[in-house]
């Protein structure tokens, strides 16, 4: 029987997704951080969050092909769960977008 754990994908939405979070409680700690820093927090997060998204939207999509074929409550809670986490990597990344034409792109 074949492990879905050993994907690359996982291993790449698991990584980017502890850095996403990791980046976020930092960016939002804002303990007097320079503006530099700050910015590249904010890109550390926007890079990081966009590899969950790539990655969370293939696991949902072959997630979703393993539910049609196969019906089962576990792939359909991984579908649901990656759903979950492209949504939070799209948010991340419409936030940092805001954030970005708010400073005028002097990022």
């Amino acid at each position: 029987m074949k492990s879905n754990f050993n994907s690359p994908a996982i291993w790449v939405l698991s990584v980017s997704f502890t850095v996403s979070v990791i980046a976020l409680v930092i960016f939002l700690a804002e303990s007097d951080f320079s503006d530099k820093t700050l910015f590249l927090l904010l890109a550390v997060l926007r890079y990081s969050s966009f590899l969950l998204c790539i990655s969370s939207v293939f696991l949902t999509v072959t997630g979703f092909k393993r539910v049609v074929h196969k019906p089962s409550v576990l792939p359909v809670f991984g579908v649901v769960l990656t759903f979950c986490l492209t949504l939070f990597g799209l948010g991340i990344i419409l936030v940092d977008a805001f954030i970005l034409s708010i400073t005028g792109g002097k990022g």
